[in-house]
């Protein structure tokens, strides 16, 4: 068999790297974001989803938000790169968040989906929620998400102290 022929099967073998786009909408000292519905215990994201072919990173935000809320993006502003590396079930995940300051046409910002509920969480107090990822949850809360361009996860996924993680 050919090198060329054996390719496919080599990259399909691989674990993919999940890519993907979020939203920090910020607006009177508050961050919007997202928990799941059915677990109130869960952790809260920031809004967005998986880049799909055809995607730009703008209309991919757009896309998340008209189909998870009752929101329309206006602006989209590129902010840093996330990569985040964790393990389940003893595979090795990988990830790539890109994530886009973003302004929305509305505050009173409700969910399409049963599933999801949207919360405006304050910024004075944003280390107080279990909002991931840690590492860019923190960045907001000390207000440098202007001054980072690229931040790593560490591989065990624990939460970071003061240091920013930026590389």
């Amino acid at each position: 068999m050919s090198r060329r022929q054996s390719a496919p099967s080599t990259i399909t073998s691989r674990n993919p790297i999940r890519i993907s786009v979020r939203a920090v909408v910020l607006s009177k000292g508050r961050v919007l974001v997202q928990k799941g519905s059915e677990d109130p215990s869960g952790c809260y994201a920031f809004i967005g989803g998986g880049f799909e072919v055809g995607d730009t990173f703008a209309s991919r935000l757009e896309r998340e938000f008209e189909e998870e809320t009752n929101a329309r993006v206006v602006t989209c502003r590129y902010l840093f790169v996330v990569e985040d590396r964790n393990r389940a079930n003893g595979m090795l995940l990988q990830g790539v968040d890109h994530f886009f300051e973003v302004m929305l046409d509305r505050e009173d910002v409700r969910s399409r989906e049963g599933h999801l509920s949207q919360h405006w969480l304050p910024v004075a107090t944003l280390q107080d929620y279990d909002l991931r990822p840690w590492i860019v949850r923190d960045v907001i809360a000390r207000n440098q998400q202007n001054a980072v361009r690229h931040l790593v996860v560490p591989l065990d996924g624990a939460q970071l102290g003061t240091g920013v993680g930026a590389a």
